[in-house]
């Protein structure tokens, strides 16, 4: 399951108009000309240009731009109105402060600031103004490629430059590698479509995206669900429809129902949605003061009273593109490098997304990070590779990375620290509360766990207590421990009690379920069943009975087979009502069969008030019995008054029109199910699509590795050539010294013997196990005294 991994954005007051933060380098002079020589004058922006200038090109730059757009262009020097259509230059070595509608510059105070001052401006950037945008243009080094993340995190839009087309490619590039790039392309079309989602974000500001339709939010989340296997239907609702809108605008459209429409096309853009509402965005050593308490009080604790043969477990649940997990393995490492009995360290680190999980594995960051680790850490930890930092194998070999979701795979067991930062804050509460239960089950006894910063592990209560508030540390308390129920994917609110046994949890259930059914029958009484959302009979009143007549075969909980024959079409379709659009019904009458006899039976379907099920969806059917049909007849005609009459032509009126309105009703539900059908028929071939594209490449890899294969065969050959011509060159040489008459001595660098031809043999006392010793050893072996 994954997450979001950042605080939340300060909202800023309202008035202020959307800001573009615009980061290129010295060289990237030519590339701003160009691209507000493109930018139309009257988008209602607000431009922030930061670039890597000495102090006196500041006048220069803020010259250059006026001369190629009609906009203002102001230097930064002290607090003014944040204006639309006005460019802003901040000075060199400044960062930017935002307070209600004014910008202002403020000289860094430490160096991460100065190494990196568009990373430092674009997350600023995201802390005041989430819905803005970053822009990134020429320029070399890796600069801007955290900021995007953070801009992206925050709900704004993130555009680059095409590196092919630019003259400076490695920050463009390394901001592309990061994954929170949402458009690429070269200067001018990228200048026009800012404007484009400039206007598109007017529009939706200026009208209901939503439409007053929340059906178009429901089919947008099943066709999510569909494509990406997980369901977001109870992600916090403002979370969800923010992220749909920022898709929206990437896509050019301003209405629910449009971008609807576009997703249903475009099996591509669930993805990129599925991507959005995960927020696969980090950082290393995130909110320091909060990292400085977990190294302090809470990893310490861990290696206490381990022996060498035991294990330090850690989880990261949501951990993104790893930088969080990393963080906590330095953590460890450097705890355990203080000990001298050092127990065996994992850090499991688990997440929804399958490119983020890729990113951890490789261990790969950019340059940029320098802004977050320390110098110290970076020698001990990582290599400098080009313009990246590659982890060290002493700390990759301690990391697990595992495809996880909480609400709806079980959890890791036996954990002594459990990392969930910035996740909780996007679900509702039940499901936060469920998640907290979780965490609970799979840590240790006296097990830690660490949240985000607007995160609490409160509630349920009893489970845990503050280590550090402010830090959002906490232990679990020493006998809370209790199974969850289980995680269906998407699990409602739990059940904090627990049961011993299966047998006792079932009669929880059923006493839960008697209660509820109590409770939903107070204004009515006639026969009645309770039954969930899939259908299945959780609880029958006393008189239900003669109302069923199970089909003969398996024994089902399904309702609609346990009903009697007659009543079975009825009740799936007002059932079908009930849970879908909250509606209560009641039938025309039903005619069925009992003894012989003919009875009308009028079914009323009424949904039971959530509040009374614990957010549970349960609906009672109610089944309202008149009298005989041959009775209702006979009384008709043996009365035979003109009231009697009228009264029987009024309730066959009646009939009439409640199948009238019946029949409408099924004509409604089913162009609904036609619709429906259609979607799953598109959605099929989708994937009949998927599957072809998947073969195709297939095949290609296979006409690869047969083309490798090939290639190592030939190659293979030519080492055989080569390695026959070696022996033929020895030989050679062997006859060569053999048939020699002159005494040759061949030394090495070391004046050891390597070989020597027969000749010498006449000087020397020297055999064949005399090679490979030094020559010295020989000089007592001359036949000649003459000889030196």
């Amino acid at each position: 399951m994954a997450r979001a991994r950042a605080h939340r954005p300060t909202p800023i007051k309202d008035g202020a108009p959307p800001v573009v933060g615009i980061g290129a380098s010295a060289g990237g002079v030519q590339a701003l000309q160009t691209f507000f020589e493109s930018l139309p004058a009257d988008l209602g922006l607000a431009y922030v240009v930061i670039l890597h200038l000495a102090p006196d090109r500041e006048s220069e730059l803020g010259h250059i731009l006026s001369m190629r757009t009609s906009m203002p262009v102001t230097s930064v020097d002290k607090p003014q109105p944040l204006e639309a259509n006005h460019v802003y230059v901040i000075p060199p070595d400044h960062s930017l402060s935002i307070t209600h509608e004014q910008i202002a510059a403020e000289r860094f105070t430490d160096m991460a600031g100065r190494r990196g001052p568009i990373d430092f401006f674009f997350r600023s950037l995201a802390a005041q103004h989430g819905d803005g945008f970053a822009v990134i243009l020429s320029g070399g080094g890796s600069d801007g490629s955290l900021g995007v993340k953070a801009v992206k995190e925050a709900g704004g839009i993130v555009l680059v430059q095409d590196p092919a087309e630019a003259e400076h490619s490695s920050m463009p590039a390394a901001a592309i590698a990061t994954g929170a790039v949402d458009i690429v392309l070269p200067l001018k079309e990228l200048a026009q479509r800012l404007a484009e989602l400039a206007r598109v974000k007017s529009r939706i500001a200026e009208g209901e995206f939503v439409d007053g339709d929340e059906d178009y939010l429901r089919r947008i989340l099943a066709q999510l669900r569909v494509r990406s296997g997980h369901d977001f239907a109870n992600y916090k609702r403002s979370t969800v429809l923010r992220r749909i809108q920022r898709r929206a605008q990437v896509a050019r459209r301003d209405r629910l129902a449009d971008y609807y429409a576009h997703l249903r096309d475009h099996p591509e853009e669930a993805q990129a949605l599925f991507a959005d509402l995960l927020i696969s965005v980090t950082s290393f050593f995130r909110d320091p003061r909060s990292f400085d308490v977990l190294a302090t009080q809470v990893i310490p604790q861990l290696f206490d009273g381990r022996q060498a043969d035991e294990q330090v477990r850690v989880w990261t649940a949501g951990c993104a593109t790893g930088e969080e997990a990393y963080s906590i393995g330095i953590l460890l490492l450097e705890e355990a490098s203080k000990r001298e009995v050092r127990p065996e360290i994992q850090v499991l680190a688990s997440d929804l997304d399958p490119t983020a999980l890729a990113v951890a594995r490789e261990g790969r960051y950019p340059a940029a990070i320098e802004a977050d680790v320390s110098p110290e850490r970076l020698r001990r930890y990582f290599v400098r590779d080009g313009a990246h930092y590659q982890v060290k194998r002493e700390l990759r070999d301690i990391m697990l990375f595992a495809n996880h979701s909480l609400l709806r795979d079980p959890p890791f067991s036996r954990i002594d620290l459990i990392s969930c930062r910035n996740l909780l804050i996007y679900l509702e509460r039940d499901l936060q509360q469920q998640v907290i239960a979780t965490f609970r089950y799979a840590l240790a006894p006296n097990g830690y766990l660490f949240l985000g910063s607007s995160e609490s592990a409160e509630h349920p209560g009893g489970l845990f207590r503050p280590i550090d508030q402010e830090a959002h540390v906490y232990q679990a308390i020493a006998g809370s421990k209790e199974r969850p129920p289980t995680l269906p994917r998407l699990a409602g609110a739990p059940s904090f009690g627990g049961a011993a046994t299966v047998a006792r949890q079932q009669a929880d259930q059923a006493a839960s379920d008697g209660a509820i059914h109590r409770e939903g029958l107070e204004e009515a009484a006639p026969p009645s069943i309770l039954v969930d959302d899939t259908y299945h009979a959780a609880h029958l009143s006393e008189r239900a009975g003669r109302y069923l007549q199970p089909s003969g075969g398996r024994l089902t909980a399904d309702v609609t087979e346990l009903a009697r024959p007659e009543l079975r079409l009825e009740l799936r379709a007002a059932l079908h009502r009930a849970f879908v659009r909250g509606e209560a019904s009641l039938s025309i009458p039903i005619f069925v069969q009992f003894n012989g006899a003919s009875h009308r039976v009028y079914l009323q379907v009424r949904p039971v008030d959530p509040g009374i099920t614990r957010g549970a969806r349960r609906a009672i059917v109610f089944f309202i019995e008149g009298e005989g049909v041959e009775e209702a007849v006979e009384s008709a005609v043996g009365a035979g008054d003109d009231r009697q009459a009228a009264e029987t032509v009024r309730r066959l009126a009646e009939e009439l029109r409640l199948t009238q309105v019946r029949l409408r009703e099924v004509r409604e539900e089913s162009a609904g199910a036609n619709e429906e059908l259609r979607i799953a028929n598109e959605e099929l071939q989708s994937i009949n699509e998927e599957y072809r594209s998947t073969s195709e490449e297939l095949e290609t890899s296979k006409e690869e590795l047969q083309s490798v294969n090939e290639e190592l065969q030939t190659v293979n050959s030519e080492l055989k050539v080569k390695l026959e011509g070696v022996s033929r060159a020895n030989s050679d040489l062997q006859n060569l010294m053999a048939a020699t008459d002159v005494a040759t001595l061949f030394l090495d660098t070391t004046l050891k013997i390597k070989r020597f031809t027969p000749r010498l043999t006449e000087l020397f006392n020297v055999t064949a196990s005399d090679e490979g010793r030094p020559i010295t050893d020989f000089t007592h072996r001359l036949k000649y005294d003459g000889l030196p």
